[in-house]
């Protein structure tokens, strides 16, 4: 096998299920401090160029990778990924199976405002969502919705000139001003969408064949940012009835097979909207394979002619991500919030971490290190210079 985004944490639970699968894992990233890369659960580590400097580079270095080994499939581990394969699978569908569908669909699939039609199709509640040109139309809609309101991109990701580019993370603003402030960040398309609660919950899959054949449900109880960012801490759940047939009825819609993840807000017992879809590996799929439903094999072993039984992921199971809950943590001390800072130094059982594993240790120490690198980096920038 070989992943792409060895970087990812998400890429990270997707090693160590392939792993325990009975696969061999070839990791790529752009950088040495990659967790996946340090695992046990890796065989070998691949660096190439990253696709949000020179996407054409990135598909080339995997088509030699792709010449010189045999793989049995390539996994796009992140929003970037996925489209520069998908935008260069000519150079690649002869040496492995992609597992990809057609490249509209994969457009599709990565565009928020595709994702609303689909709502509306598979009988689910769609989001209200006004796409704007310019920060007047921005405000007008804002002011037509009401605050609080979503500033996002019209797509996952952004494409040009050979590069492909993360955009904004989604942002809850609370008035005009902090419109104004923010939505200049959003320079390939902007959505103004309708708040509609933080009653959040994560349904992750695969969808092969045309049908779901696993399923990881779960509920976020923490966010960093705790206003709407990436879960930190989350318990898994049994669906809801009818909400299995929705999503493969939305999936089918837009066209999508394989790994997914659809977060949507509950806004009634059986209610949901959906906000956000993540066609390929997601943060919290560690919670999946712990509870049952592990999703990469699940796909791979499907998608190789192996035998495989649909999986249920079973509810109860708990997640953390570790970096992301102390972040959570310090903002809410900040913030003078102490109750809610209390949360994540509460002990519970049976509880599956992002990185950590007393089995597999490295994975937290080298993700330690990317971020002091990271943080490094920024206090240069900004012109500091680290305490001694």
């Amino acid at each position: 096998m070989l992943i792409t985004n060895a970087e990812e944490r998400s890429v990270l639970a997707a090693c160590r299920s392939l792993h325990e699968g009975g696969y061999d894992v070839t990791a790529v990233s752009g950088t040495r401090l990659a967790a996946s890369q340090w695992s046990r659960s890796c065989a070998r580590r691949l660096r190439v160029t990253d696709a949000r400097e020179d996407a054409q580079s990135f598909v080339e270095e995997l088509r030699q990778e792709l010449t010189g080994r045999s793989y049995a499939t390539l996994l796009a581990g992140s929003d970037r990924a996925l489209c520069a394969l998908s935008r260069g699978r000519a150079r690649l569908c002869e040496l492995t199976e992609l597992g990809l569908p057609a490249a509209s669909v994969v457009e599709q699939a990565l565009s928020r405002e595709c994702l609303t039609g689909a709502a509306a199709i598979a009988g689910l509640v769609p989001a209200t969502s006004i796409r704007c040109a310019d920060l007047e139309q921005a405000l007008a809609a804002a002011r037509g919705l009401g605050f609080p309101v979503v500033l996002k991109s019209t797509e996952a990701v952004g494409a040009h000139d050979g590069v492909v580019r993360s955009v904004p993370k989604g942002q809850i603003v609370t008035s005009e001003a902090d419109l104004a402030l923010r939505a200049p960040a959003f320079r390939d398309g902007l959505l103004v969408q309708c708040f509609m609660g933080d009653q959040i919950v994560s349904f992750g899959g695969v969808m092969a064949g045309g049908s779901l054949i696993g399923v990881a449900m779960s509920r976020y109880k923490r966010m960093w940012p705790p206003d709407g960012g990436s879960v930190t801490y989350s318990e898994s759940m049994l669906a809801p009835a009818g909400l299995e047939a929705m999503v493969q009825r939305l999936l089918t819609a837009i066209g999508w097979e394989g790994i997914f993840e659809l977060e949507l807000v509950q806004v009634g017992p059986e209610q949901f909207v959906p906000i956000d879809l993540n066609p390929r590996t997601y943060g919290s799929m560690a919670l999946a394979s712990a509870a049952g439903a592990p999703l990469a094999t699940i796909w791979c072993d499907w998608l190789l002619g192996r035998s495989t039984s649909p999986a249920r992921a079973r509810p109860g199971g708990r997640y953390r991500w570790e970096d992301g809950d102390l972040r959570h943590l310090a903002w809410q001390v900040r913030h003078r919030h102490f109750r809610a800072a209390m949360s994540p130094l509460r002990p519970h059982r049976g509880v599956v971490h992002s990185h950590f594993k007393l089995t597999d240790p490295l994975p937290l120490l080298v993700n330690g290190l990317h971020l002091a690198r990271m943080y490094l980096g920024k206090l240069l920038k900004w012109g500091g210079r680290p305490a001694r």
